[in-house]
């Protein structure tokens, strides 16, 4: 009779477990499709989120991409502090995240359509200056502030990139851009097309302007990733008696979590 009792207790439970399984898989689908069709960024994260804990694996980069905030330690238009090796703390500030094209299906086309822009920005198509105008005025800076370019791999590359927004920010009483705050010695390769970026010496093309030796400048990149070539020419410029008092880029590219950083957020909510 006891061993009766010990089947029918365990075939329930084994019951009970596929049900649950069941109606899991079910539950994650529905919420999927919550996030597949929220109207709102809070729905669609809520959606995707309990998709991913309910155990949908195809849900995870969806949910990843509509909570970047929660992921990522720098938010979008909020300043923060870029530590250079001397000790010194710049403030500095992105508008949005930069998505890799390879993750295009799992965005919002709000986010597609920035990425673009940047692709746009880089070249020479906007100027993206009433974002940038946005994000120096968080900034704080002092009344009369040089505007300064971040170096790139060739003068052509950088005259189509920059000459835009620094003609768009010439009208602003505030900024003084100096579009030709470098010189041009040759061309470089393009930190983009080497796997080890960071060995790349930014500066390694050009030199600085004597024009703004001694002046308080803000940098303006199109895009930060791990920040490295930035600092690097900020402590360039302080060589030269350039104090820089501030960094805006267009984009921080996002850096995916790891598994376990997206399960717990998931579950706990950290950031």
């Amino acid at each position: 009779m006891e061993k009766m009792i010990i089947w029918i207790v365990l075939l329930v439970f084994f019951f009970l477990m596929s049900r649950i399984s069941t109606w899991k898989k079910k539950a994650a689908a529905a919420f999927l499709v919550v996030g597949q069709r929220a109207t709102t960024k809070e729905e669609r994260k809520w959606g995707y989120r309990n998709a991913f804990r309910a155990g949908e694996s195809k849900a995870e980069r969806f949910y990843v991409y509509s909570a970047l905030e929660d992921f990522m330690d720098e938010k979008p238009m909020i300043p923060f502090k870029m530590k250079l090796s001397s000790g010194k703390k710049i403030p500095a500030i992105f508008i949005d995240y930069y998505i890799p094209k390879r993750d295009w299906n799992f965005i919002t086309e709000e986010q597609r359509k920035f990425v673009q822009m940047v692709y746009d920005f880089k070249d020479g198509r906007v100027s993206c200056s009433r974002l940038f105008k946005e994000a120096l005025a968080k900034l704080e800076l002092p009344d009369h502030v040089t505007v300064v370019f971040m170096p790139c791999s060739n003068q052509s590359k950088y005259l189509t990139r920059f000459s835009r927004l620094n003609n768009a920010l010439s009208y602003e009483e505030k900024l003084n851009p100096m579009l030709y705050s470098l010189t041009y010695l040759e061309a470089r390769e393009s930190k983009h097309n080497i796997k080890d970026r960071d060995k790349v010496n930014a500066d390694s093309n050009v030199i600085i302007s004597a024009d703004i030796v001694g002046k308080k400048v803000v940098i303006i990149d199109d895009v930060i990733t791990t920040g490295s070539s930035i600092k690097e020419h900020a402590e360039e410029l302080g060589k030269y008696g350039v104090e820089v008092i501030g960094i805006a880029c267009l984009a921080k590219t996002v850096k995916y979590p790891e598994k376990a950083e997206i399960w717990l957020e998931s579950r706990f909510h950290f950031k």
